[in-house]
């Protein structure tokens, strides 16, 4: 007897994703610790930021930027500039506060700046070790030996070597200093291996490569769990329409939101659709569609539906007005020349 999958909804996807990371965050930074007090302060911070993200774009200027229902008069920077007490009382009606936007005055990097040093060390930018030793413990024998046990690199932040010292010895003369110099640290260990040439297991090499890829890896896992919780926080529209600003803004996958917001009883969808077109999105992207289904439908066929936006139609006319014009142009040039054979004895 054959036992179907269960159909997961929405939130259930969603939630699989943020677990995923989660996971790998218990088994990398936590040792396995599942009650860690720094699992619950990771959970927290995908909250956090999700929260500052709507904060920053309420629903109703979601709904102005990519439109999915009908529009509120409100705007959150008159709201925060013009119809703030605090800012009335201290500043008169002419001050060039009340000319700024919200959306940029909360920014992403005042946003990282006023977090707690936790948080905010996430954020830092990843750097490689100026220094690494290939047998930085080795315990030395002889001249000789300590001398070829000095091999190491001074790199550069992003990894790539500005020189290299003690090599020729390590290498048994397979190698040169020289030769090094410009390669990145991974090129370097690939190069070793190919020489047959062993690397202690704590060598500082590959430690300060893992290093480097893990807190990577943990500054991508956050920002991924953080869209989807924007996604799942949202609802159906202006969930998947403010992970698309987010996504945009951290270089995340833009096919995410787009995946997870078809509603087809969204007047709008077609403005997502076109919005997610411009930003480089695929047309055979294969999005959910509905909360409870696992059938998908792809961008090109709902590309293909008949209803246009507005700004279609005006590109339309556009393109419409531009033919009758160069038609009519085309046809006075042509009556002009008529008429200058006829006067031509």
């Amino acid at each position: 007897m054959k036992i179907k999958n269960k159909t997961l909804n929405k939130e259930e996807r969603l939630d699989n994703k943020i677990n995923e990371f989660i996971k790998w965050y218990i088994k990398e930074e936590c040792k396995e610790n599942e009650n860690s007090h720094y699992v619950k302060n990771i959970k927290k911070f995908i909250e956090k930021m999700a929260v500052w993200y709507e904060l920053r774009y309420p629903d109703y200027e979601i709904n102005k930027l990519i439109p999915a229902t009908g529009q509120e008069i409100i705007k959150v920077s008159d709201v925060m500039f013009n119809r703030n007490n605090y800012i009335n009382d201290l500043l008169d009606e002419n001050s060039d506060v009340r000319a700024l936007d919200w959306d940029e005055f909360y920014n992403t990097s005042a946003f990282i700046k006023a977090l707690p040093w936790e948080e905010r060390n996430m954020f830092q930018r990843v750097k490689y070790k100026d220094l690494v030793y290939v047998n930085p413990y080795c315990m030395f024998r002889s001249l000789v030996e300590s001398q070829r046990n000095m091999a190491h690199l001074h790199l550069t932040s992003n990894g790539f070597v500005e020189s290299a010292e003690g090599f020729v010895l390590y290498s048994h003369y397979k190698i040169t200093n020289e030769q090094l110099k410009g390669m990145h640290v991974k090129e370097v260990v690939n190069l070793l291996k190919e020489k047959n040439i062993t690397l202690p297991s704590d060598n500082e090499l590959e430690a300060a490569i893992d290093s480097v890829e893990k807190r990577i890896k943990l500054k991508e896992g956050l920002l991924d769990a953080v869209m989807y919780r924007i996604i799942e926080r949202g609802r159906e529209r202006i969930g998947p329409r403010r992970a698309f600003l987010f996504a945009k803004e951290f270089e995340r996958d833009i096919d995410v939101p787009m995946k997870y917001g078809v509603d087809f009883t969204d007047p709008y969808l077609r403005n997502f659709v076109n919005e997610y077109i411009k930003a480089g999105g695929s047309k055979d992207l294969k999005c959910y569609c509905g909360n409870n289904t696992n059938e998908t439908v792809s961008v090109e066929e709902l590309l293909l539906t008949e209803w246009y936006t507005q700004e279609e139609k005006d590109l339309q006319q556009r393109l419409v007005n531009s033919l009758a014009s160069y038609v009519d142009s085309k046809k006075l040039e042509d009556k002009k020349r008529e008429s200058k054979l006829k006067c031509t004895p």
